[in-house]
């Protein structure tokens, strides 16, 4: 029976009735009958209310007509907004009113308003002061308590937060001091914490000045909240936080944006340190430790144990004077080579100590020191942006530095037997000179070479320049004749390069827009992979990479000189690919076989760092002690953020292996052990130690987790894993600063 049916049959039930009840004489109703007829009575009045009930139940949404151009006030009735959807319709013509005005009833109600109009509703009672908005298109769920008219839930806005801040994922709604809001994921070594007040991403409980943030000859930088800097390649003439570039530019380089490459961060793979290390805390601190040679930790008593936070010196003796004002700026880079280290203030400010024979401490002398002064430069030239140097690959004290400012000029100074300086002869300089090749356009810095140092630039719209020593045509220009001024070697667009070499026997690579990989320089134990052992005086492609998209190169690593020598590459598809000498298996290819051209690293994918302490040996007969670490991570997404990675060695068989009874040679790459809080959690690795071709060999490993705790392990000389105890260790350990 249809509910219009039960309607007819219900009236005509009590029509009947009444007609009944109204007859009198023998017709008229006994008692029973009125008795039956009081409770069918009773019965219809409960199914009439019930049928009342579901009528109003089944009517539609209640809709409003609002008529153009909506600048009439509408005035709901109680009826209405006893609705639970009241829907506001436009009627004919175009709406040109800011809103429309709609004046509820002083009671109190709760309903849904759907906004169908083109401008916006706004809702309030006849006394209300301030109306609530609905946004065109959109649903506001409002009550009224008997005299204002409120939100129940805010749907814009809920909507609103979740379409735009909400749209990263791991994002938090959260409600701190300003309202609603979004709460970004925090980094990997933070947690989701409180301050007191509002819900906050938290380092781990300790002390700042525990935590590291960089290790030394770190050239990608991170802020407080410990998220990448991304650098850029914009003019600054005021100090920034940042180092090298991530590759952003998807216009020029559309296979490398975005996909966690840094120019500079291939200088971090070999280093020369001597017997030690250093590392920059979260608070902005410093810890430099290790042997103590020309006063490279800083120390003026000369010791070898870790030193924090070391004293600034304004002259070779006195300190800053009453007047100065000195900026408490943090310190941003920390870079150390065989006898020099150098330290860069978040203010652009740089301070050397060590060895200074050729003007390397960049204070007008050649005198060596054993603290921290800072080096003056122009009053036009501005502040550092970051420093390199071209003894990171042997130990060597003839070191030439460069200095990348942030409005894109460059100054060097120190040795310039081969005119690596690039100031247009082989003068020495002891103090910081602007090279006259360029104005404002240089984005990043490569060197290499020790006392036959070269150096290549990488220019703002992406050429390639290079000077210094090119006895084996590593500079990449045609030629084996020295260039003391820098000259173009590939008007690009050039994405990286990198740099390694010892002893003159330098070699190169650079990555070009198209994802292909070019190589000059030694090739004796065929780290130029173009399948031959022929040196190279002009740029030849590495063979078998960048031919298929798969393969296109993104980042490339260079270790070593001559006897070890050798390079990696990652390409697109997250592959990790080696060549070069491999007389200790350190390629990771599970055997001792050198090779020529690239080939596939098993079981390694996702790397985003590679360090080897494999300095520069120049004789065939001398000890090879050839060790390389590399950082893999699970994923690419965690490669680019640099994150949760999984350091892993190959090569001789020592402590820097990571791995108690480690094979020797170790010929496949193996993981290093950890424990288990810290397995998958490593940021960053560095190497270091001492290996002048005998049977010496103090080769260290570094490692940075991502709560900034440093792990340490190697054979230990003049404190040089940090350790207070002088103690080596086959496995990795803790430092307690």
């Amino acid at each position: 029976m249809s509910m219009s049916s039960l309607h007819s049959l219900l009236e005509a039930i009590k029509g009947r009735g009444q007609s009944l009840a109204s007859v009198e004489g023998t017709g008229a109703a006994t008692a029973r009958d009125l008795v039956y007829l009081a409770k069918a009575v009773e019965a219809m009045v409960g199914a009439d209310a019930l049928l009342d009930l579901l009528d109003t139940a089944g009517r539609p949404a209640e809709i409003v007509i609002v008529p153009a151009p909506g600048t009439a006030t509408v005035t709901l009735t109680s009826d209405q907004v006893s609705r639970d959807v009241v829907v506001v319709r436009p009627d004919q013509g175009a709406y040109t009113a800011n809103a429309s005005l709609i004046v509820a009833p002083s009671r109190g109600w709760a309903a849904v308003l759907d906004n169908e109009l083109a401008i916006p509703l706004r809702v309030r009672t006849a006394t209300q002061a301030t109306p609530v908005d609905i946004a065109p298109g959109r649903k506001g769920w409002l009550f009224c308590d008997g005299s204002v008219v409120d939100h129940v839930f805010d749907v814009a806005a809920a909507v609103a937060a979740a379409a735009s801040p909400l749209a990263m994922r791991g994002d938090l709604y959260v409600r701190d001091g300003s309202g609603n809001t979004r709460l970004a994921l925090g980094a990997a070594a933070k947690f989701l914490g409180s301050d007191g007040t509002d819900p906050k991403w938290l380092l781990p409980p300790g002390r700042p000045n525990a935590r590291v943030r960089y290790l030394a000859n770190d050239f990608i930088a991170r802020d407080a909240d410990d998220i990448l800097i991304p650098g850029g390649t914009a003019v600054s003439l005021t100090a920034t936080p940042r180092l090298g570039n991530l590759i952003t530019n998807a216009v020029t380089f559309p296979d490398h944006a975005n996909l966690g490459i840094w120019d500079a961060d291939s200088q971090s793979c070999m280093t020369s340190i001597y017997r030690g290390f250093a590392a920059v805390f979260q608070d902005g601190g410093l810890s430099v430790w290790g042997n103590s040679n020309s006063g490279r930790n800083g120390d003026p008593n000369g010791s070898h144990w870790p030193h924090f936070q070391p004293a600034l010196y304004r002259t070779t003796n006195e300190g800053h004077l009453l007047g100065e004002t000195l900026t408490d700026s943090a310190i941003k880079q920390i870079y150390g080579n065989y006898g020099t280290t150098m330290i860069l203030l978040e203010n652009g400010e740089l301070y050397a100590t060590g060895y200074g024979g050729h003007g390397q401490q960049g204070d007008g002398t050649t005198s060596s020191k054993s603290f921290f002064q800072r080096i003056v430069f122009p009053g036009d030239a501005g502040p550092v942006r970051y420093v390199v140097s071209t003894c990171m690959t042997g130990p060597d004290s003839s070191a030439a530095f460069y200095a990348l400012m942030e409005d894109g000029d460059v100054y060097s100074w120190g040795y310039n037997g081969y005119g690596q300086l690039g100031l247009g002869d082989s003068t020495n300089r002891t103090m910081p000179t602007k090279l006259a090749a360029f104005d404002r356009n240089v984005q990043c810095i490569v060197a290499a070479g020790g006392s036959y140092g070269f150096a290549h630039f990488v220019t703002t719209d992406n050429r390639l320049f290079g000077c210094g020593y090119n006895g084996y045509g590593n500079l990449g220009d045609g030629t084996t004749a020295n260039k003391a001024a820098p000259v173009l070697i590939d008007a690009g667009p050039v994405v990286k390069c990198a740099n390694t070499g010892y002893g003159s026997f330098n070699f190169a690579f650079y990555i070009k827009a198209d994802g292909k990989l070019y190589a000059m320089g030694f090739n004796e134990s065929g780290q130029l992979g173009d399948n031959s052992t022929t040196q190279r005086n002009s740029p030849v492609l590495v063979s078998t990479l960048g031919l298929t998209d798969p393969t296109k190169v993104i980042d490339i690593w260079a270790y070593g000189a001559r006897y070890g020598a050798g390079a990696f590459a990652l390409t697109k598809n997250g592959q990790f690919w080696a060549w070069g000498s491999n007389v200790n298996g350190q390629l990771g290819l599970g055997d001792t076989t050198s090779r020529q051209a690239p080939a596939l690293v098993p079981g390694v994918e996702h790397v985003s760092q590679v360090v080897s302490p494999t300095t520069g040996v120049s004789q065939s007969t001398q000890y090879h002690y050839n060790n390389v670490m590399v950082l893999r991570h699970a994923n690419a997404a965690d490669r680019i953020a640099r994150r949760n990675g999984y350091p892993m060695t190959a090569g001789y068989g020592g402590a820097f292996m990571g791995t108690p009874n480690a094979s020797n040679p170790t010929t496949a790459f193996k993981y290093v052990g950890f424990p288990p809080k810290y397995h998958g959690r490593i940021r960053r690795i560095g190497c270091s130690g001492y290996h002048d071709g005998t049977n010496t060999s103090e080769q260290d490993a570094y490692a940075l987790a991502m709560d900034g705790t440093v792990f340490a392990w190697g054979p230990s000389s003049t404190y040089s894993l940090g350790d207070w105890m002088n103690t080596g260790s086959i496995c990795p350990q803790p430092l307690k600063f």
